[in-house]
This record gives structure tokens, C-alpha cells and sequence, in this order.
């Protein structure tokens, strides 16, 4: 049987409307298949950094109930015997794992689909991407954007590390997700700029148009324009704010927007959009805060214009800009 029949069975499991004889026949095809065992080998032993954080974490989660009455037997003398239907037992055991492999080979056919396209805009660059249903985005410096090439089947996925910003393609059947981590910002046609860098503590999503939904774990957040989520990668909390949201993409025409923002975050800032390395030769100057639109013109010049308000000055070492106070 193909593969449709076995995701509607696991769909029918998850439901709870399954039958004891639907679930033997879903074992069996589990039990048979050796990819499948070797995956699954592989995901008791270690957790796959490649799947979604949400899956990963329910995945275990449910592995770990299904198995405490195992748990909670280990060391005690006579320990309580458990009786259960073999093929429920089975079911309950193999397929938490088949959810996450249903991501892969039913879903998104890992096997056939191959290796996801990827766009990067390294540090002192940008680029401009337009997606096979008519999205366009443009990528900060030092950004990645990824999707598989069954973009627009089921959902329309794309993976984001950096800075881009999106002008989503009407589409009502079909929602456009930008996935960062365990956050996940939802649309139909909008457009939207989402800061997510690795070496940032919060995620920043800033909607000029349309509707937004932005999910993580047990949080959300219906947007409207000119509101300004941040999402704190720790804490998993959303705070919003209204903004002028068209100062959040300035840097899509070369110039820089900093709202209340430590001089520290804005050299992190400058040090991707000119992919220059800046020091501080200073405790106290990373805790100064600058508002204010930079405009284009290299990295000097940025600098000169932050020193107008903050009290710094600069030195060239060998190619290490320092910062001294003044």
C-alpha cells in the first residue's frame, strides 16, 4: 500500500479513532520497513538536531509517559506486572517516533524530496529571493534561508537563521510559516521583517501589513500592523509593542534603524553588514544606547555618526576596529 494510506492511519491513531486491527497493520508496515528501524535506533540514542524543537521535545515527552510504567518498576522486588494488548503496546511505543519520521518520509518525502534549497547572504551582503509561489524576501547580512523543494503542497515552510524580510504571496489554502527555532510566525499574504540571529536573546518580528500569528510552545500572539513582537529565546515570553514598522526595514535600502539599542548589539550589527571585527576597550561604553537610522556609506561613517551622541572614539588595530572611551 502506498504512503497516503499509512499517514491517514497515523492521523486515525492520533485521532483515537483507530482500530485494533488498523494498528497491527500500521505495526506491521513499521516493523517490516529497516529504513525505518535504523532511524528510529538512532533517535532513542540521540536526539536529531535536524527536526523541529516542538516535535522533538512532544516526541520524547511522549516516549517518556508511554515507558514510566517501565520506569517506575526498575529496583523494587516484585515488580507490578502490566498487562496490555501486544499491538496497542507496540503502537504506543513505536509510533510517537513514527510523528516525527511521518515530518520526514511522509510528509515532506526526505527520501525523494532531497537536500533542502538553501540561500545565504554572508556577512557584508545581501540577497533577494523570490519563492516558487511568488514570495519575495530579501536576506540581512550573515542570513539563511531554507525550504524543501515540496514547498507549497501542504504549507508553505521555510527555515530562517538571520535577518529577512518578506512579502508573502496571497495564498488562502495554502499558510506561509517562517520557522526560527521552536517560534513559529504564520500567514496567508502579508509582509513582515523577522530578526532571528543566533547570537540574539530574542527573536523580533515586526508586521507592516496584513495579519500575523506567531506560536512558540504554550505562547502566541495575533499581530496587526505596526506591532513589534520579541520573543525571548530563555524565557519563551512575547512582549508587544507599536512601531513605525518601515523604520524595521531600512536596511533593506542600505540604511540602519536602532530603537533604544546598547552599543554593543549595534557593533554586532555593524560587524555583519561590513563584516568587520570591532572590540571594546571599555566596560562601560557596551552598555551606552543609541536611537537613531544610520545611513549607508561604510563602516567609518556609521562610526562617526555614533559619536556624535555616544562618548566613544576609535582606533584601527591592524584590522580590529577598537572602541576607547573618551
Amino acid at each position: 500500500m502506498d504512503k497516503i494510506y499509512y499517514k491517514e492511519l497515523i492521523e486515525k491513531y492520533f485521532d483515537g479513532n483507530i482500530t485494533d486491527a488498523e494498528i497491527k497493520e500500521l505495526s506491521d508496515w513499521i516493523k517490516n520497513d529497516r529504513h525505518l528501524q535504523n532511524w528510529w535506533e538512532e533517535e532513542f540514542s540521540k536526539s536529531d538536531a535536524g527536526i523541529n524543537p516542538i516535535l522533538r521535545d512532544k516526541l520524547f515527552a511522549r516516549i517518556k509517559e508511554q515507558t514510566q510504567g517501565k520506569e517506575e518498576t526498575q529496583g523494587k522486588e516484585k515488580p507490578r506486572t502490566i498487562r496490555m494488548n501486544p499491538w496497542k503496546w507496540a503502537a504506543a511505543i513505536v509510533l510517537p517516533i513514527c510523528i516525527a519520521f511521518f515530518t520526514y518520509y511522509l510528509i515532506d518525502s526526505s527520501q525523494t524530496v532531497g537536500a533542502p534549497f538553501i540561500v545565504k547572504a554572508d556577512k557584508g551582503d545581501k540577497a533577494t529571493i523570490e519563492l516558487p509561489d511568488g514570495t519575495n524576501v530579501v536576506l540581512n547580512s550573515a542570513s539563511q534561508l531554507s525550504y524543501l523543494n515540496n514547498f507549497g503542497e501542504n504549507v508553505r515552510r521555510v527555515q530562517l537563521n538571520g535577518e529577512a524580510y518578506f512579502k508573502v504571496a496571497h495564498d488562502e489554502k495554502h499558510a506561509f510559516i517562517v520557522q526560527v527555532g521552536d517560534l513559529e510566525v504564520k500567514v496567508l499574504g502579508t509582509s513582515f521583517n523577522v530578526s532571528a540571529y543566533e547570537d540574539a536573546k530574542d527573536v523580533t518580528v515586526v508586521l507592516l501589513e496584513g495579519k500575523v500569528g506567531v506560536y512558540a510552545q504554550k505562547t502566541s500572539h495575533i499581530m496587526k500592523p505596526g506591532d513589534k513582537i520579541e520573543y525571548n529565546k530563555a524565557t519563551h515570553k512575547i512582549t508587544a509593542t507599536q512601531v513605525h514598522p518601515s523604520d524595521y526595514i531600512e536596511w533593506t535600502k542600505g540604511n540602519i534603524y536602532f530603537e533604544k539599542e546598547s552599543l554593543e548589539n549595534i557593533m554586532k550589527t555593524l560587524s555583519r553588514i561590513y563584516d568587520v571585527e570591532i572590540r571594546f576597550d571599555s566596560n562601560k561604553l557596551p552598555n551606552e544606547y543609541f536611537t537613531g537610522t544610520i545611513p549607508g556609506g561604510g563602516i567609518q561613517n556609521a562610526l562617526n555618526i555614533l559619536m556624535l551622541t555616544s562618548p566613544f572614539y576609535y582606533e584601527m588595530d591592524g584590522s580590529v576596529i577598537v572602541l576607547k572611551e573618551k
